[in-house]
């Protein structure tokens, strides 16, 4: 070797060593010597054998078959920056430890049904030996939290423990402590304080006591030390109950797989004004008892909420938002990742903004709030990242193996974290299907809407039609989606993936429709124009309304007035992320504006007779489209109004919603 280059080892081995320790967990690629870290000493053992030291294969650190500088900088790159956990949009990640007089472990993956069997093999070839590094296990997966990179919409993390005993030999393997009291206290600390992307960590222990733990006392303070309350420390009787314990967690975690984006709409105020904005129902006499509330002080100069708190709730959006959009005396701020701490659902028409007025000390209403003004709150599915610990320690050998099926059902059932209803996955893009109840109504319009100009001749006459149950599109397709499928994206308006995809014929629509149907193995279609109408409507949840939703476009849609003419020069003009507006009542968005939407049907006239799932004419030249678009009038909106389009047009407002 090049003198040059053992000197460039040894300056960095010596400059990384000054630096400090960076350690990281163990149970990832990269930790050569198995001392519990990834470190300076892991780099020093590959620049060894890289110097010519005898060849270890556990050096390969970055699996290419050859031991040299690159697995040096491998190393490097986990020590400075951590170990990147490859990720999914949405999902599960998981890691697995099993404890005795070692640790065994299996690293943090993410779960599904082509890795689940991993895990289930892993917990398989766990065995038993005397001893139990309880306290040492928790420590080094509190570390191991926070050693990798996740998905951004990170919302649970948990660390779930299982043991039969007291703690036997970690005070052994650190010496932080003196006593099990003071690393147990240490501990229970940490789970308090640590946070991982933001969001505090649930810990759960379930906890066997039998003949075997003889000081029961200190193994029910065991218990309450290592979760993160009360509730989460479960002591159990027998291995029946272990498994009983660990479904009833993976509910539990399961249940909190959602979080929502909250968009407010208020006038600007005078800096340091505070507002509070309410979301439980409250009045001007119980405001100052509100359990579910955001406060803040606004800063008029960054058009900002600053100092914000929140109670009852937690959120990712920080202390400090500035506004994403001004619109005249009006600011939006948009706050992300909200899980309310009772686990239900944010309900738009309870929410309130509030000034604190000094004199006389009270909370006072806005009068110039409303919550029409409002987008609808967004709910998002979210990721999850548990680390499962199980105590292996021989005194369980004859329970051993009911608890390595209750570990593998918890896994299986943390599998299906994001199998969500309605939920589709296709080459990373995920998109939602919504129930529409089967139901009668009646499509089309009376003779009066026509004389009176407000409805079409072709939208007579009004008739029964009966319907039986299906699934529409929550919003149209998007770019993303189209994209996802077809590896292209032929839109005009582009620049954001979220916006409906356009320029796309109906034959275009099948051609989709027919890969997407391979790639899933379901049989989405287009909707057929009575589907169509009386989902707009809102199924059986119709309010009547003119609109998808409302009596005001404005509300619900995307057309002429607020996208068209604000002329080709606006950011507002052309297509828009779908799901912007209001939903309908069944929370269909986009359905009045934004794009046209294809139906399976050829276009052709009414009759009054009454039909069950009609399908449109046998034949024609022309197939109909639905909805209005981002330059339409508002009569084009109404969710009785037809239109039509050569199977082969293609333009800058035609797109298309799916329908099963």
């Amino acid at each position: 070797m090049r003198l040059t280059t053992l000197f460039s080892l040894i300056l960095l081995s010596t400059v990384m060593a000054l630096a400090g320790p960076r350690h990281y967990s163990s149970n990832i690629d990269g930790d050569v010597n198995a001392d519990g870290d990834v470190n300076i000493a892991d780099v020093n053992a590959v620049i060894n054998i890289v110097l010519g030291g005898p060849y270890d294969p556990k050096c390969d650190v970055n699996g290419d078959g050859d031991i040299n500088i690159a697995d040096i900088n491998y190393l490097i790159e986990i020590i400075l920056n951590g170990p990147v956990v490859p990720t999914a949009e949405v999902g599960m990640y998981m890691g697995v430890t099993g404890f005795n007089q070692t640790l065994t472990s299996k690293p943090i993956a993410y779960l599904d049904s082509t890795t689940v069997g991993g895990f289930n093999e892993f917990v398989g070839s766990l065995t038993t030996q005397p001893g139990r590094l309880l306290y040492y296990s928790v420590d080094k997966a509190l570390d191991e939290l926070n050693s990798a990179q996740y998905p951004k919409n990170l919302q649970n993390v948990a660390v779930v423990t299982f043991t039969e005993g007291l703690d036997q030999g970690s005070l052994m393997m650190t010496d932080k402590y003196e006593t099990e009291a003071e690393y147990a206290q240490a501990l229970s600390a940490r789970i308090a304080d640590q946070r991982v992307y933001g969001r505090p960590i649930k810990a759960y222990t379930v906890g066997l006591i039998n003949e075997n733990v003889k000081d029961a006392n200190q193994f029910r303070s065991n218990l309450y030390a290592l979760s993160s309350d009360s509730t989460k420390a479960m002591e159990v009787s027998n291995m029946s109950e272990v498994n009983t314990k660990f479904q009833e967690i993976a509910e539990d975690l399961v249940r909190r797989n959602m979080s929502e984006t909250l968009t407010l709409v208020f006038p600007g105020v005078g800096t340091g004004t505070r507002i509070r904005f309410t979301l439980d129902e409250v009045d001007e006499n119980t405001v100052a008892e509100s359990q579910v509330y955001i406060e803040g002080t606004f800063s008029l100069k960054t058009r900002s909420l600053t100092n914000i708190t929140y109670h009852g709730m937690t959120c990712t959006a920080g202390d400090s938002i500035a506004a994403t959009a001004v619109d005249g005396m009006f600011v939006t701020l948009v706050f992300e990742g909200i899980q309310l701490d009772s686990e239900e659902r944010i309900e738009k028409k309870n929410i309130q903004e509030w000034y604190w007025v000094e004199d006389p000390g009270t909370w006072e209403a806005s009068t110039e709030f409303t919550v029409s003004r409002l987008p609808d709150v967004v709910g998002t599915y979210s990721s999850a990242l548990v680390m499962l610990l199980l105590d292996c320690s021989s005194v369980l050998d004859d329970n051993f193996a009911e608890l390595q099926i209750a570990a593998n059902s918890f896994i299986e059932r943390m599998q299906n974290y994001n199998i969500i209803p309605g939920m589709f996955t296709v080459n990373g893009v995920s998109f939602m299907m919504v129930p529409v109840e089967g139901g009668t109504f009646t499509m089309g319009v009376d003779s009066a809407m026509v004389e009176s100009g407000v409805a079409n001749l072709d939208e007579l006459p009004a008739h029964e039609v009966t319907l039986s149950p299906y699934s529409i599109g929550q919003t149209e397709v998007t770019q993303e989606l189209w994209q996802a499928v077809m590896g292209t994206n032929p839109s005009g308006f582009t620049g954001d993936l979220r916006r409906p995809v356009e320029q796309v014929s109906w034959e275009d629509c099948q051609e989709f429709i027919a890969r997407l149907n391979a790639l899933t193995g379901k049989t989405f279609r287009l909707p057929t124009e009575a589907e169509w109408e009386y989902a707009a409507r809102g199924g059986n949840k119709s309010g009547g309304t003119l609109y998808a939703g409302s009596d005001n476009p404005e509300e619900v849609a995307w057309y002429y007035f607020n996208s068209y003419a604000q002329g080709v020069d606006s950011p507002d003009y052309g297509t828009h992320v779908v799901g912007g507006k209001h939903g309908n009542e069944l929370g269909l968005s986009d359905m009045s504006g934004n794009v046209y939407e294809w139906c399976s049907d050829w276009y052709g006239p009414y009759t009054e007779d009454a039909q069950v799932d009609p399908a449109g004419p046998e034949t024609g030249s022309r197939r109909v489209t639905r909805g209005g678009g981002w330059f339409s009038s508002g009569s084009d909106l109404r969710v009785t109004f037809r239109n039509y389009e050569a199977p082969g047009s293609r333009n800058y407002s035609l797109g298309f919603r799916l329908a099963m």
